[in-house]
């Protein structure tokens, strides 16, 4: 079974070791956590630098300093392989908007 290769986005650093910690104990599909970045931009650079292609999920936070996780979402569908983006937020108020931007899932 292929290993999905994952970008965490957070500006908190518990709530991305709590993540890498859940994906950690997944075996179906098997996770790999490829990169984490605590901003937008610095994750817009690293999936630009792979044009997406080598990496197949993104969990994103939504509130975030500077350019926020909607944002984000946003611009990497221009990327010319996308990765899939499941919002990870404490903040419910913003499914529909995320479902626009053809989020795989919101969770809160």
């Amino acid at each position: 079974m292929p290993t999905l290769r994952t970008v965490i986005v957070d500006d908190e650093d518990l709530a991305r070791l709590r993540l890498r910690t859940l994906l950690q104990e997944l075996q179906d599909p098997p996770v790999e956590v490829i990169g984490e970045a605590a901003d937008a931009t610095a994750a817009l650079q690293r999936l630009q630098a792979g044009g997406g292609g080598d990496c197949d999920l993104v969990l994103l936070d939504i509130r975030m300093p500077g350019r926020d996780g909607m944002q984000l979402a946003a611009a990497l569908r221009s990327l010319p392989q996308p990765p899939s983006v499941v919002f990870v937020t404490a903040h419910g108020s913003h499914a529909l908007r995320a479902f626009e931007l053809d989020a795989v899932d919101y969770l809160t």
